[in-house]
């Protein structure tokens, strides 16, 4: 079997440190220390506190950017919005106009109607036109009342 030769002192090979220069480590203060750390702290709340104004400025810009957005597509669509409420009024004036037309003529109708009825049936119909023309004029003013 093979030996192994195990090296002694001897054989390493030796360092001098007599020539190796320390630098002199400085004295701890905790005093220092302890007002260093307050500053850092205090430096840390500054910017904390800057960051959050800064956020909160942006924020604020985007808002009104936001805002006067929406306010410039509302006004575009509150003015469609006016033109269309005029074309209905419109519209409904000329319904409206129309229907007082077709009521004067229903009216007329019924009359001639009624004056050829027998008087019991005349009376009826008579009554019941009465009564459809209060229901229409109610329904009527409700609509107008509500525009």
């Amino acid at each position: 079997m093979a030996s192994i030769k195990l090296p002694t002192l001897s054989n390493f090979p030796s360092i001098d440190f007599s020539k190796l220069e320390m630098p002199q480590l400085p004295s701890f203060d905790p005093e220092a220390f302890a007002t260093a750390a307050k500053d850092a702290a205090k430096d840390v709340g500054y910017i904390t506190v800057g960051l959050g104004v800064m956020t909160f400025q942006q924020a604020q810009v985007r808002r009104r950017e936001f805002v006067k957005s929406l306010n410039d597509q509302f006004g575009t669509g509150k003015a469609q919005i006016d033109e269309m409420v005029d074309a209905i009024e419109a519209r409904l004036a000329t319904f409206d106009t129309q229907f007082v037309a077709f009521e004067d003529k229903l009216d007329v109708a019924v009359e001639n109607l009624e004056k050829r009825l027998p008087e019991q049936a005349g009376s009826l119909l008579n009554t019941a036109h009465e009564s459809a023309k209060s229901a229409r004029k109610q329904v009527r003013n409700l609509i107008v009342s509500a525009t």
